[in-house]
């Protein structure tokens, strides 16, 4: 039978809510609309320059998109690991309970 580590699965859970904390503050929040990233750079009216709008848009929209999608998993990974280490507590609490009722 498999045995679980709580230690290691909480330290997963540090590293990969590290990484969710630096995606949030130090990435996305650069894109939001009030930031630098966030807003359209000016792309005149030269020819070309409305491919160039469109083009950058779709890749704002799709890198916006992505990093969210990325954000929501890294954020069901701490999850599942905080309910995993609680259950493997909550397993070894009621295994010593019924140990000790036993003796």
């Amino acid at each position: 039978m498999p045995k679980v580590d709580p230690e290691a699965l909480r330290a997963y859970q540090r590293t990969v809510q590290a990484q969710l904390d630096k995606l949030e503050d130090e990435i996305i929040s650069e894109l939001r609309q009030d930031k630098g990233l966030g807003k359209l750079p000016a792309f005149g009216m030269l020819q070309g320059s409305d491919a160039a709008r469109q083009t950058y848009t779709l890749f704002h929209e799709t890198t916006w998109n992505n990093l969210q999608a990325l954000r929501e998993a890294l954020d069901g990974i701490v999850t599942t690991l905080d309910d995993s280490a609680k259950g493997h507590e909550d397993s070894d609490e009621v295994s010593g309970q019924n140990f000790d009722a036993q003796l």
